[in-house]
């Protein structure tokens, strides 16, 4: 039997949403799909039928609505409340042009009512448990990060550089090279990015480190001297917080550097270190420049592993991770390399921290499909780079069509569900990968039109730094220049631009992480339909592709939002509420 519809009554299918006191269901369908019904009930509640002695079960019927649809699939989504004795047994019926077919855990089987008599035909939720509800943060869903690469963002304090540094102006990033750039300089620059409309501030790693990234820690207990003090830290988080802006530092549990005194411990003792098995170590003797003998990040022997299973390595991992957030503050962590660590160890860090501060936000760098690690007690978000990949290609590089765009995008926003994907951190680049505007060959339009579609779907979207005054940068170690700070060199117009954008977001972030997206052409040109749970149209986003391309008139005259000029590409946005 063709399989029409996915599901499963686990996360990202079937979730229950304790803010708002709802069971949510989804599932996946194909284009054949025309309507879907859901079917449900208690397990237990049946009724004699009326003048006859055959019990039957007692259930209601809820029709599902579109959340997100492409050419080629869709994903539905129904609302319930929390039932009375809080547990559900449930089905689906699907109607395509041709067919009403059946889905349950028994598969896809033609619909006839008799199917509802049979108790393997259902999905089952056993028992609703408050406790084993996914939450997140409810701030980050309105927040619109930026991120800082410190040492290239401002020298606020030239006392702090390190010797050698290079001219910021005129020297070229190398990866052994230094500016200079401090926290005294990123405090210095808060109102800039208040300014801007910034809420969410995520620096990369600023503790103890020999290198000018910090991704190989010497010691996670200090601020890198360099980078300036622990009370540089506090007064820039105070600083932060009181302009309204939350702060996110990046961790690394993965890997220590080659320099932190556990590590060296082990190269000088050898077998009789205290610290042997803090590491994971394949053979002795260690050498320092063989990765064979141990294990690393990569191959890079700079970068030896962290044993999260050994009692003492994690005692003093967690112990950092709890102390910054008592220390200063700090309201997130950005975990580096975080599906290399064990599932065990996160799910230990997460109650940790969360202990520390309840409203903590818990972010896992990944490059692919998080799905595992977002799950109650674990994180909150990972990094989604693959829906930055999807808009990239369309709007940045102009790989693929619209339609295989509208593909990819509901397959992507289909993966986490509807509590997790207002916390997706969503980004189109970073200290990691080329610039957007570099990816675009300095196509400033296609680089609005890209991150106009970014602030327009769920998640937490995310500005590299730089990225508002058009700062551009091939990959590492070019994507991580020093910030342009005289206003002769920066794109003023751009800047204004990304204002409004981030302005417009944060007005109805919370409408854009809740609406359905419709992929919906109109007159020939890509346009998306961006609609309220119970159906009714709220914006229509529509993308001429050519130059001098007319507008449908059946829209609105004058859009809510354009990034660009009219005729010129530019993705507008219009409103209908």
């Amino acid at each position: 039997m063709k399989n029409i519809l996915n599901h499963s009554s686990v996360l990202p299918y079937c979730w229950y949403d304790t803010r708002r006191e709802k069971i949510a269901l989804q599932a996946l369908s194909s284009p054949d799909a025309v309507s879907v019904d859901l079917i449900y009930g208690d397990p237990y509640q049946y009724e004699k039928e009326p003048g006859g002695t055959n019990w039957v079960w007692r259930h209601q019927e809820k029709e599902l609505s579109p959340q997100y649809r492409s050419p080629e699939q869709t994903l539905w989504r129904v609302e319930l409340d929390v039932p009375v004795w809080r547990r559900l047994k449930y089905g689906f019926r699907v109607k395509t042009s041709a067919e009403t077919y059946y889905v349950s855990e028994s598969g896809t089987l033609p619909y006839h009512p008799n199917l509802l008599d049979h108790i393997a035909n259902f999905f089952l939720i056993p028992y609703i448990h408050k406790v084993d509800a996914p939450a997140v943060p409810d701030w980050v869903g309105n927040t619109v990060w930026y991120q800082i690469f410190p040492e290239r963002f401002c020298r606020g304090d030239p006392r702090l550089s390190p010797l050698g540094c290079l001219d910021w102006e005129t020297g070229e990033p190398g990866h052994q090279t230094f500016f200079g750039g401090d926290l005294p300089g990123i405090r210095q620059k808060l109102p800039y990015l208040a300014d801007l409309g910034i809420n969410g501030l995520y620096l990369t790693p600023i503790f103890t480190s020999p290198s000018n990234h910090k991704y190989n820690i010497e010691d996670y207990f200090a601020i890198d001297p360099h980078f300036g003090t622990l009370e540089d830290l506090k007064n820039l988080v105070s600083e932060a917080h009181r302009l309204g802006i939350r702060v996110m530092l990046d961790a690394v549990f993965n890997h220590a550097g080659s320099t932190h005194p556990f590590w060296r411990d082990v190269l000088n003792r050898q077998e009789h270190s205290q610290y042997k098995e803090y590491f994971h170590i394949r053979r002795f003797p260690v050498r320092e420049d063989g990765p064979q003998d141990f294990e690393t990040f990569s191959f890079t022997p700079r970068m030896p592993k962290w044993n999260t299973e050994n009692p003492g390595a994690r005692k003093y991992l967690l112990e950092a991770a709890r102390y910054w957030i008592r220390e200063c503050d700090i309201d997130g962590w950005r975990l580096d390399v975080a599906n290399e660590v064990s599932l065990d160890f996160w799910r230990e860090f997460a109650e940790r921290v969360r202990r520390e501060k309840p409203d903590f936000y818990i972010l896992g760098e990944m490059w692919f499909d998080g799905s595992p690690w977002i799950k109650p007690g674990y994180f909150d978000a990972v990094m989604h780079y693959p829906l930055g990949y999807a808009i990239g290609d369309y709007f940045l590089k102009k790989q693929i069509s619209a339609q295989t765009f509208s593909d990819r995008l509901v397959t992507l926003l289909s993966r986490y569900s509807g509590v997790h994907s207002p916390a997706a951190f969503t980004l189109l680049d970073s200290h990691d990968t080329q610039r957007a505007l570099t990816a675009a060959k300095g196509d400033k339009q296609a680089l609005r039109n890209a991150f106009g579609m970014l602030f327009l779907l769920p998640g937490s979207p995310c500005l590299y730094y730089g990225t508002e005054i058009g700062l551009d940068g091939a990959g590492d170690p070019h994507c991580r220049k020093p910030m342009r700070w005289d206003p002769a060199k920066q794109d003023r117009s751009l800047f204004a631009f990304f204002k409004e954008l981030i302005a417009f977001r944060r007005k109805y972030s919370e409408l854009l992480n809740r609406s359905a997206i419709l992929y919906a052409p109109i007159d020939g040109l890509p346009a998306w339909d961006i609609a309220d749970p119970e159906g009714r149209k709220l914006f229509s986003i529509v993308y001429p592709e050519g130059a001098g391309t007319k507008m449908p008139k059946i829209l609105p005259e004058d859009p809510i939002l354009r990034t660009g000029d009219p005729g010129d590409r530019a993705l507008t946005v219009y409103k209908f509420f």
